[in-house]
């Protein structure tokens, strides 16, 4: 069976390596959903969700429309309506790795380089419903140095 994602692209927005974070809540507690990144296309990106109902957090790398599980975990959800999904997506050392963060807590980090830069944007997953607030984005580094420059 074939999962359909809804995906909601930000026009113009292209990130390498992006640092991105939302707050999201599912009425009635059902729904699962999260953010996109490193889309090329429609059927073509890394999806980063989370199911307030089966308490897990999940990152799929779509190709082709194919969807891949690169990895899940289980998440404790603080007992309020609003919860926070932060992804980076860091490089060390020629490797790639993406990190997935719920509520302030990291509870995925995974290896993956397959997808460079891409527009971001929210996903939901199947026949889900979900609200959404509160959508950053920046590039997790940029070329700006990290002082003045000295006042020779």
């Amino acid at each position: 069976m074939q999962v359909c994602y809804q995906v909601l692209m930000a026009k113009g927005l292209e990130y390498e390596y992006p640092d991105l974070s939302v707050r999201f809540h599912a009425p009635d507690g059902a729904g699962a959903g999260g953010v996109v990144f490193g889309a090329r296309d429609a059927k073509n990106f890394y999806a980063a969700v989370v199911d307030p109902v089966l308490r897990k957090a999940q990152l799929f790398r779509i190709s082709d429309g194919r969807d891949t599980p690169l990895a899940q975990a289980s998440v404790n959800l603080k007992p309020v309506d609003w919860h926070s999904l932060r992804v980076q997506r860091n490089t060390i050392i020629s490797k790639d790795f993406i990190e997935l963060y719920v509520d302030g807590t990291l509870v995925l980090s995974v290896e993956d380089q397959t997808l460079g830069l891409g527009q971001i944007g929210l996903v939901l997953v199947g026949k889900s419903a979900m609200f959404f607030d509160s959508f950053h984005a920046v590039p997790l580094f940029s070329h700006r140095p990290l002082s003045s420059p000295p006042a020779y």
